[in-house]
């Protein structure tokens, strides 16, 4: 028998498992990842809370198409797990676009990310 209390998941893992299935427009997939509260936040939005409203986020709202996210690093501490990287796709609108990422999510005692704020690298201030 697995004592839950002493295993802990792979939290990086689940991270790069979060981008893969970004990459494959898998939105289902995508919020199997975070727990029913997530509290969402990224530049140019207002926070985005519960697992409704990020569907909307993902289904109706989102500017990226489905693209490549590459992960430079991941930092897990604890039930915090910190990535780097780069995304390059297509946007909802047409074009290509070409960005590097800084995540920052927390996991709660279920292993779902109940928080995720996204930083990008591009000229704001």
């Amino acid at each position: 028998m697995i004592d839950k209390r002493t295993e802990r998941p792979d939290l990086g893992r689940a991270v790069q498992g979060y981008y893969d299935a970004l990459d494959r427009d898998d939105i289902e997939a995508v919020l199997e990842f975070f727990s029913g509260d997530v509290l969402y936040r990224r530049p140019g939005y207002e926070p985005i809370s519960g697992l409704a409203a990020l569907r909307g986020y993902y289904s109706d709202d989102r500017v990226l198409a489905p693209g490549r996210h590459v992960l430079r690093s991941v930092i897990v501490e604890g039930q915090n797990v910190a990535a780097h990287g780069a995304f390059e796709g297509e946007l909802r609108e047409g074009g290509r676009r070409s960005v590097e990422f800084a995540a920052i999510f927390v996991f709660d005692g279920n292993d779902r990310a109940n928080e995720h704020t996204t930083y990008f690298f591009v000229p704001a201030v």
